[in-house]
């Protein structure tokens, strides 16, 4: 290497390319570049490294690559490779040797770099790092979610926060949980200001609380990644939070391309004399050729069946009745018990007759107002059988679900409980030898082992909704598909997508390689109904030994109406399940049954009818 070869480093990141060119004597940065790649990493890399060459034709030029996508474009570059926290680090003491903290956010991935100084050597060193793993809460790609939530741009999400007043609770662990905390606030009048600046006060919680864990942030503390540069107030929620004066915290030029800078530098700190075999771009076209053959080199999925006739025995023995309310006789005094189910994105009720036949139901999404949802449909409910010359006489109400409490005391409820004791009930009634029950609703998954009608074991998904409902509707609507629609376009798929299992930003990026690399939509679809249900065996039951599921496994909520997810069970387990006729209303059958159970049990213990508390009008 002389004094004409400039350095170049390349952060491929999980949502952007950046590059730094630097002269080696003065460390100035002579080119750079921040460039989303869409999920087209190897393209995105050869167009910004031919405008390099274009641009500086009369030097010779080294390359170092790093970054979550960074490796296989320097093996097909032939280029060296660094780590992206020892670049940061290099870059870091090489120009502001008083830091002692690093928070960095990218589009998908969070840090924060703890340095210490060495005695031995003289120089700052990592004394600890913490990254996120499997969730891209409080990330990049968080505020681009929020963002498409509000209807704005990313790029005008900080000047939205900017101009914000009011600090909300909001969820900063999963963008999933942040829509659902954030959609009631919209309703209520929440301006979208508010919501960006406590959108940013959901990532700084997130990001110190969740990563930093209990170490302490010390100064200096510099702030690095894209989202900081471009979101200015996000820094101020920092310092806000942490305390943080101006001359604690260090924000470097060009933040965005720091750790492309560190990799520049890193070709002298780290790899001089050693053989530079990047040879100015000879290798340039080889991350096309990869890029256009690797989809072969992949694994391939089996389908969901051998042939169209295994398909349709398939739908025909699993098809879901239709259900029509029943007509009755005018003048008919009909007694039912009312099972309520306030579940995390919708909410549901039906009514049941005295032997149990269910007469009735409702099923609607919270909208982010249940309570006014339930109120309206109760009072649609009345009116229906008003019309038909019908009596309902209210024998009992039963609450469960997320908002249990909250239904049980405005509409003065009978009796409520838990969830999953109602999810047992209802399986119970539907397979009586039930050994294990699995429930996907809407952001939360259940597994509950139960042993001779009793419930011996509960595992519940925690701070990712990954593998739930609003997982695949998301994905459905972002491909241009009705969620009725999903398993007779997965059904199709020749060559289903391995997508595995992810959080639900890390899977947007995968479907968009997928697209790329010419996957059909029925592809993609029966690889995220696969993915949910591997997502339940690695992240949330964490199981190998299948058995333990005994032989009785029963399926509830709204997600296993889709055949898709029925059949990549099914095909996972090797087991048929069972799925009752109503899967998305279990929680509200099972609240009915033991709800009349309750009532039954005072009835006998007072020796005379049971008088329902419940609100029963249908006036609020």
């Amino acid at each position: 290497m002389n004094n004409k070869t400039l350095l170049a480093g390349i952060d491929v990141g999980s949502t952007t390319v950046k590059i730094a060119v630097m002269e080696p004597e003065t460390k100035e940065v002579v080119f750079s570049r921040y460039q989303r790649h869409n999920a087209d990493q190897a393209s995105t890399v050869y167009s910004i490294l031919t405008e390099v060459h274009e641009n500086f034709s009369d030097r010779d030029i080294s390359l170092a690559v790093c970054g979550s996508g960074g490796q296989s474009i320097a093996e097909s570059l032939q280029a060296f490779f660094i780590q992206e926290v020892v670049a940061n680090s290099i870059a870091i003491r090489t120009f502001y040797d008083d830091v002692r903290v690093a928070i960095e956010l990218g589009g998908q991935d969070a840090k924060v770099i703890f340095f210490r100084h060495d005695e031995e050597s003289d120089s700052l060193v990592v004394h600890d790092m913490r990254m996120n793993g499997s969730c891209a809460g409080g990330t990049g790609a968080f505020i681009d979610q929020v963002a498409e939530l509000l209807h704005v741009t990313p790029e005008q999400f900080g000047a939205l926060a900017a101009a914000g007043t009011e600090v909300y609770s909001i969820s900063g662990r999963c963008g999933v949980f942040a829509k659902t905390d954030i959609q009631p606030l919209l309703n209520q009048g929440v301006s979208k200001e508010d919501i960006a600046l406590s959108s940013f006060h959901a990532i700084a919680k997130q990001t110190i609380g969740g990563l930093a864990q209990g170490m302490e942030i010390r100064p200096k503390v510099i702030f690095e990644g894209g989202p900081l540069t471009f979101n200015p107030r996000l820094i101020e929620v920092f310092k806000e939070r942490l305390n943080l004066s101006d001359a604690d915290t260090i924000i470097p030029d060009n933040p965005e391309i720091i750790v492309a800078v560190g990799a520049a530098l890193s070709i002298e700190a780290m790899f001089s004399g050693k053989e530079d075999l990047y040879k100015n771009g000879a290798n340039l076209e080889k991350i096309l050729y990869r890029q256009a053959t690797g989809i072969l080199e992949q694994d391939k999925e089996l389908p969901f069946f051998y042939d169209t006739d295994e398909m349709n025995l398939f739908r025909e023995e699993r098809r879901l009745p239709d259900f029509t309310p029943k007509a009755w006789e005018p003048g008919t005094i009909l007694p039912v018990y009312i099972g309520m189910d306030a579940g995390s994105t919708t909410s549901k009720f039906i009514l049941m007759t005295e032997d149990e036949e269910i007469v009735d139901i409702f099923y609607a999404n919270n909208q982010g107002d249940p309570l006014t949802i339930i109120k309206e449909a109760l009072t649609q409910m009345y009116e229906k059988y008003i019309g038909m010359g019908v009596a309902l006489e209210i024998r009992g109400m039963g609450s469960t679900g997320y908002g249990e409490l909250l239904f049980n005391k405005a509409f003065k409820g009978d009796y409520h409980t838990v969830e999953t004791v109602a999810h047992a009930e209802a399986a119970k009634k539907y397979a009586p030898n039930v050994s294990f029950i699995l429930d996907i609703g809407g952001q939360d998954m259940k597994a509950i082992y139960v042993n001779d009608g009793v419930v011996t074991g509960i595992v519940l998904n925690e701070a990712c909704s990954a593998g739930c409902g609003s997982f695949i509707e998301t994905y459905a609507k972002s491909l241009g598909v009705k969620v009725q629609d999903i398993a007779d376009i997965a059904f199709q798929a020749g060559s289903p997508s391995k997508l595995g299992s992810r959080c639900t930003v890390f899977m947007n990026s995968s479907i968009i390689t997928e697209q790329k690399n010419g996957k059909s939509t029925g592809d993609i679809l029966a690889g995220i109904s696969r993915s949910i249900i591997e997502n339940v065996f690695t992240k949330v039951i964490r199981m190998s030994n299948l058995e333990s599921l005994g032989e009785c496994i029963v399926v509830q909520g709204g997600t296993f109406k889709n055949d898709a997810v029925l059949r990549s069970l099914e095909q996972y387990t090797g087991k048929q399940v069972v799925r009752p006729p109503h899967p998305g209303e279990m929680g509200a059958i099972g609240i009915a049954l033991l709800t009349k159970k309750y009532i039954a049990r005072q009835e006998e213990k007072t020796g005379r009818k049971y008088q329902s508390t419940f609100i029963g009008t249908g006036k609020y």
